[in-house]
């Protein structure tokens, strides 16, 4: 008897808990993790990644989910509902957690993808520059174009080739998103 009244309880402040769950907030780092698909697909979807300023985070063959302002479990919902009814997977289950330093801080995150050795969101450090943001990813890989590396930030986008000093040395800042595409088929590009 006691254990039931002791599992009855640990049940009503797992909801509890729950349904006082922080929002989710533009520029936030997050953590999401996905189970129940093909493991080279959870490879490619989970990871630490920033919430853009407009209050979205970029899922793979999905495009941008907008997630600011709900709870992570509400968050991770909306992502399952997503894949589902787009047919991508038919039984994903989806978690969501803030990334934070040893602190309690919440880590500011640049997000890295494309062709690179490890792409997802990374620390955003003082001083951090486009070329020392892709080499956090692992570098480009032997698919990458380091010449057409786009940087994304806010509503903008701009094309950056990584060969030029001046380039390497573009300033980033929280949020942003850098994306290494693939090297063209055609040799004058």
């Amino acid at each position: 008897m006691k254990n039931r009244i002791l599992l009855l309880m640990m049940s009503l402040l797992m909801i509890l808990s729950s349904s006082v769950q922080a929002e989710i907030k533009a520029g936030q780092g997050i953590v999401i993790r996905v189970t129940g698909v093909p493991a080279e697909e959870s490879a490619r979807i989970s990871g630490p990644c920033t919430v853009s300023d407009a209050g979205t985070v970029r899922m793979a063959l999905v495009g941008e989910v907008s997630i600011a302002g709900m709870s992570a479990n509400a968050a991770a919902a909306k992502l399952e509902a997503i894949y589902k009814s787009n047919e991508i997977y038919t039984n994903p289950t989806f978690q969501i957690s803030t990334t934070m330093t040893d602190s309690g801080v919440l880590q500011e995150m640049v997000t890295i993808s494309g062709f690179v050795r490890a792409p997802g969101a990374k620390p955003m450090s003082p001083g951090l520059t486009l070329f020392q943001a892709v080499a956090n990813g692992g570098g480009a890989t032997e698919f990458g174009d380091i010449k057409r590396v786009m940087l994304m930030r806010g509503k903008t986008s701009r094309v950056y080739n990584l060969n030029n000093m001046q380039d390497r040395n573009i300033p980033l800042q929280a949020g942003d998103t850098i994306d290494v595409p693939e090297k063209s088929l055609n040799p004058f590009r």
